[in-house]
């Protein structure tokens, strides 16, 4: 603060000085004002005036406007150091002029360039330039400097902008300049201060208006949606979500392949290509699919009931590719509704559906992963009866919500004999997982494996076998008790790929009892 005060005195004294030289006391004028944003010493002259209390007060606004608009010097906007930021001289940090004046006077001054003609609300208020036509220079926004002013003042720690009714209206100047023209402004880079680093500051206001710049065609639909996702309230995410619905209906429709089609032909002539018309349909098919996963990237981001509807109800479209139908999926990361029953329904038809696609079933079941283990247990213990590979997939899922004493339930549910069709790796996964599982001050898991040994449940004594896969030989001692087990396995069919096969000392075998799988399966495995 005293080399700061001493700074001050200085620029002060030197003013004072200049003018008792020119023989006029201290009188400065508007113009002098104005001719003082061009010259090299100016910007400490006006820092001045804004400081002393001899001046008027329309002098000190003068000055402090022209401060705001006067033009960067290397780059820099050094008229807004001056007066907010602050500044740097070989004595060290000088404070912005606002910050050192009294507060009634910085109260009186920003009111004042706040509301007064051609002061920071009047020039953020203005429309923006027309957009230059195809080949012309992008005009400069004249209103850039004043919207940085007011975001500094409003911005400024400790606050510079102590009336509430005049931070209002620089707040609801800011908050409309950052939704005008928001794809060229988002990207000028005149600006002290950025479109994104102000809304993040103003909060969910600041984003309400961006919805309805997500269109087919937007050049800042990624930006737009991440603001919105990061910044705006439910409601505004909501209308982003049905924005890129919208959007996504469009481009899924026929009237959008035919719309394309010309585009794609006129491309091929540039590049020599001459498509059948089914290599056609295919390159226009595979350009709506790009396009397509650009939207579910974005309805990633924002999330929402429109956007939760959409991606279930097009990943039960059996007519969509699989590759679509997982986008749709992945779309919904961490987007899903624990409690709308409906949502939860559609999801688990889609899991139990045997002719789904395995990797569209795996995002689901992914999906299922990420809601309430009250809500997903029940109807994961219902796919059991669908074929194996269905059956896998959900028990590892229900197991990872398990621990060791959770284990019997789990069991039961599992095939109770050779009638119904299981694979060679289905126990051997669920026991590796159980033997994975933290007891956390309960029954360890090997205790619980070696209870269900001798069990009348198949499903359960080979799981429990299966525990001993790659265990140490000095712990398989219990396993002796069903190395003469006769219960026969479940037989599948080559089309099943159940996998009942296994290499002993480099010889194929084909275990057709659980004595066998123990003895052909899981010994050779011990450590």
């Amino acid at each position: 603060m005293r080399k700061t005060g001493v700074t001050c005195r200085r620029v002060l004294a030197a003013v004072a000085l200049s003018c008792t030289a020119a023989g006029v006391g201290c009188a400065v004028s508007e113009s002098d004002v104005h001719r003082w944003e061009t010259t090299e010493g100016g910007p400490e002259k006006l820092y001045a005036i804004v400081t002393h209390d001899k001046y008027s007060w329309s002098l000190r606004d003068d000055a402090a406007l022209s401060l705001v608009h006067m033009r960067p010097r290397n780059g820099k906007r050094v008229g807004l150091e001056y007066l907010a930021l602050g500044y740097d001289t070989p004595a060290g940090k000088v404070q912005g002029a606002l910050s050192i004046i009294p507060e009634e006077a910085r109260r009186h001054i920003i009111d004042d360039i706040t509301t007064m003609p051609g002061g920071l609300k009047d020039m953020m208020d203005q429309p923006p330039p027309p957009r230059p036509g195809e080949g012309q220079a992008v005009p400069p926004d004249p209103s850039v400097p004043y919207k940085d002013a007011a975001f500094a003042m409003i911005s400024h720690e400790p606050p510079l902008v102590v009336n509430d009714e005049t931070k209002a209206k620089l707040i609801a100047s800011l908050t409309a300049w950052v939704q005008t023209d928001f794809e060229d402004r988002i990207d000028n880079t005149s600006q002290q201060f950025g479109v994104e680093q102000i809304m993040r500051f103003l909060g969910p206001t600041s984003v309400v208006h961006l919805p309805k710049i997500i269109v087919e065609g937007g050049m800042k639909n990624d930006k737009a949606c991440q603001l919105v996702a990061d910044i705006g309230d439910e409601a505004t995410k909501t209308a982003a979500g049905q924005a890129l619905v919208t959007m996504a209906k469009s481009i899924d429709s026929s009237a959008w392949v035919d719309k394309q089609r010309g585009l794609v032909q006129e491309a091929n002539k540039k590049t020599g290509a001459n498509p059948t018309a089914a290599q056609l349909a295919d390159q226009l098919k595979q350009y709506q699919e790009q396009e397509l996963e650009k939207v579910f990237t974005n309805m990633k981001r924002v999330g929402g009931r429109p956007v939760i509807d959409y991606c279930l109800a097009y990943a039960q479209d059996k007519n969509k590719s699989e590759k679509m139908r997982s986008d749709a999926l992945a779309a919904l990361e961490n987007r899903m509704d624990k409690n709308a029953a409906s949502d939860v329904t559609a999801l688990f038809a889609i899991i139990g559906d045997d002719t789904a696609p395995d990797a569209v079933r795996g995002v689901a079941l992914a999906r299922a992963g990420e809601l309430p283990k009250d809500v997903i247990v029940p109807k994961l213990y219902a796919l059991f009866s669908k074929k194996w590979q269905v059956r896998l997939d959900a028990a590892k899922l229900v197991l990872k919500t398990m621990t060791p004493k959770d284990v019997p339930d789990f069991m039961r549910h599992l095939p109770a004999d050779s009638k119904t069709k299981m694979a060679l790796n289905e126990p051997i996964t669920y026991g590796m997982l159980i033997m994975g599982m933290d007891p956390a001050g309960g029954p360890k898991p090997r205790d619980v494996l070696n209870g269900f040994l001798q069990s009348p449940l198949l499903g359960a004594k080979l799981t429990a076998a299966g525990g001993y896969y790659n265990a140490k030989k000095g712990e398989a001692g219990p396993l002796t008790a069903i190395d003469g087990d006769k219960t026969p396995l479940p037989k599948c069919d080559a089309a099943d790929k159940c996998g009942w096969e296994c290499v002993v000392n480099k010889e194929s075998k084909t275990p057709t009892t659980v004595g066998e799988f123990v003895k052909f399966c899981i010994e050779p495995q011990l450590q």
